[in-house]
């Protein structure tokens, strides 16, 4: 009788599981321009504007339970090693990256090209600071940069009872790789042992974050997918995170492997890049995701996928006007589906104001999905009352 009281006040002090977590995600991220000094009072691009300008128009549509950016810079207070070898060397500040985080971001990806940019000095302090920033009433979920023994594992943080799994991983990086002594980048030519964490992790949905790609090409290397996918079908992975290209690339749904693949988001809230808002067609923008899923026990079913353009990704990002946003979404399909066929995301144009494609996969929706799938489909988990 003692034992079975325990039980019932364990369970009892357990967070409920939710019944639907909703993630977030946008590309390439920093706040300086190339060797530029950073502010921590904000941004300079042709002029002074604070981080709240920048991020105006962003902010409400931060709604995830995660809410991530792929940190495409060191995070530092100071200068450590530049690489002068390097064409393109970026440090943002801290305070430009706690701006973030007090507006909802809550997950990074770490590994990348410009992690290094002010060698071992730059990659211990990016680290220190998403440690510690990472507090027990605010858990932030980051990977990518660390010693041998954790840099290639998965952080897992658990939201809402889900316990959500990254992993982040990039090119290049070779003579700055993990160590036992110092932090290092993950990187590709590790990608088995990458995907080995994953599949083992105990978490009920898995992220990988991936730098890749040849910049400013929409279409995919030859390799690409059958590369992306392997982290859908030998690990489990529930999302991939694409980036590095600074455009869009496809977007892949596969519903019955409870997954979607986005090839590349382009730049999301890029300072140090070039415009690109007068490029043509499906080169002038970058991509912010939203991926939907449902609870049944522990497993994660995905519900739907959402896909935000946004122009203005180098300095304040905003919605494009209507007629743009519909023929840039029309873009991405014809675009997906050359990249990879039947598998391609179909997205659907929805909501006038702040225009985004839509591409639901049957319910029983969670409530946030069932908001937003019923106004563009009629089925039975529609029409029937919602008994979650």
């Amino acid at each position: 009788m003692i034992r079975a009281a325990l039980v019932l006040l364990l369970l009892a002090a357990m967070p409920a599981r939710a019944q639907e977590i909703v993630i977030t995600f946008g590309g390439d991220t920093n706040f300086a321009g190339n060797r530029e000094t950073p502010s921590p009072d904000g941004i300079r691009r042709w002029r002074f504007f604070s981080i709240d300008e920048a991020t105006e128009n962003l902010r409400p549509e931060w709604t995830g339970d995660i809410n991530f950016v792929n940190v495409e810079t060191v995070v530092s207070a100071r200068d450590g090693h530049p690489q002068y070898g390097k064409q393109f060397v970026f440090r943002s500040h801290p305070e430009q990256f706690r701006a973030l985080i007090r507006a909802g971001v809550n997950a990074f990806g770490l590994a990348n090209n410009h992690a290094y940019d002010h060698g071992l000095p730059g990659l211990a302090d990016t680290l220190a600071f998403f440690r510690a920033e990472d507090q027990p009433d605010r858990p932030l979920l980051f990977a990518g940069i660390g010693t041998t023994s954790d840099a290639y594992r998965p952080h897992i943080v658990t939201v809402k009872g889900v316990r959500i799994a990254l992993s982040s991983v990039s090119f290049g990086g070779g003579a700055f790789a993990p160590s036992d002594s110092y932090p290092g980048m993950a990187h590709l030519g590790q990608y088995d042992r990458v995907l080995q964490g994953l599949k083992a992790a105990e978490a009920d949905i898995r992220i990988l974050s991936i730098h890749y790609g040849t910049e400013n090409a929409i279409e995919l290397e030859w390799s690409q997918a059958a590369f992306f996918r392997r982290a859908v079908e030998e690990a489990g992975v529930n999302l991939v995170i694409g980036h590095h290209p600074h455009v869009v690339r496809a977007v892949e749904a596969r519903p019955a492997d409870n997954a979607a693949i986005f090839y590349s988001l382009g730049n999301f809230l890029f300072i140090g890049g070039a415009g690109k808002d007068a490029a043509p067609l499906g080169h002038d923008y970058g991509l912010m995701g939203k991926a939907y899923f449902r609870f049944d026990g522990r497993t994660a079913h995905l519900s739907a996928v959402e896909a935000v353009p946004l122009k203005g990704v180098h300095m304040i990002p905003h919605h494009p006007p209507p007629a743009r946003a519909s023929a840039t979404i029309a873009h991405l399909n014809a675009l997906s589906a050359r990249s990879v066929g039947d598998r391609a995301a179909r997205f659907d144009l929805t909501d006038i104001t702040a225009p985004r494609g839509l591409a639901c996969y049957g319910g029983p929706y969670g409530p946030r999905t069932r908001a937003m799938c019923c106004s563009v489909e009629r089925s039975l988990h529609c029409d029937l009352p919602d008994l979650m």
